[in-house]
């Protein structure tokens, strides 16, 4: 369990930040979820104060909410939330890809082969697959050279995240989005934009489907 896990006293503040995004990504902490601040400090065996800034960074990139009754909630979208992100998401990762193939960052396609031979061997799914999923949309938006575009990408992602790590249950999903990953892999390799615009947003379109049905589902 993430949770269970003492936090080092080395860079706490962002171990402690780490350690709680991940937490909400692989719905340890659900969607919704009240947050007890006092409770989480004891489980990771740190203070309040560093728990309590590392869930206001949090607050920042969209993953939790502070109430004005003094309640802390683990962020939970709608419908119409899930279609904004993916509405803003998808041309920005559009852009992020360009850049990616203007770039030809060669060490960063070999990463991001790596991640899809790890995340398409038999067996792979659930917690394993998500993370890897996250690596490989993460090295992609890196490769774009953009630190802003990275950082925006990067909280996009995380505010779906807790609903994407339920299809990665799925074998049927997970094959279905290593290959659409294999495809973009190739779009890269060719130096072909059109091709990585389409299939990326396919991709992602797909993504979205995934993710409301889950949504619907619960």
């Amino acid at each position: 369990m993430i949770l269970s896990q003492p936090i080092q006293k080395q860079s706490l503040q962002k171990m402690v930040r780490e350690t709680l995004r991940q937490a909400i990504l692989e719905r340890e902490i659900e969607p919704g979820e009240q947050i007890n601040i006092r409770k989480l400090a004891e489980k990771l065996a740190v203070s309040t104060m560093p728990v309590r800034e590392a869930l206001r960074e949090l607050e920042a990139e969209g993953m939790i909410s502070f109430q004005s009754n003094k309640r802390i909630l683990a962020s939970q979208l709608s419908q119409e939330d899930l279609n904004d992100i993916y509405d803003i998401r998808i041309p920005l990762e559009e852009i992020a890809l360009l850049k990616c193939l203007e770039r030809n960052d060669k060490s960063g396609l070999r990463r991001l082969e790596e991640l899809h031979r790890q995340m398409d061997k038999p067996g792979v799914i659930g917690g394993e697959w998500f993370n890897l999923n996250r690596a490989f949309h993460m090295k992609m938006h890196e490769m774009s050279g953009s630190a802003r575009l990275f950082q925006i990408l990067q909280g996009l992602w995380n505010s779906t995240g807790p609903y994407l790590r339920l299809f990665s249950d799925h074998a049927k999903a997970v094959s279905q989005a290593n290959s659409e990953h294999a495809q973009i892999l190739d779009s890269i390799r060719r130096h072909d934009a059109l091709l990585a615009k389409k299939v990326l947003k396919s991709h992602l379109r797909n993504g979205l489907k995934t993710i409301a049905a889950a949504l619907g589902a619960e």
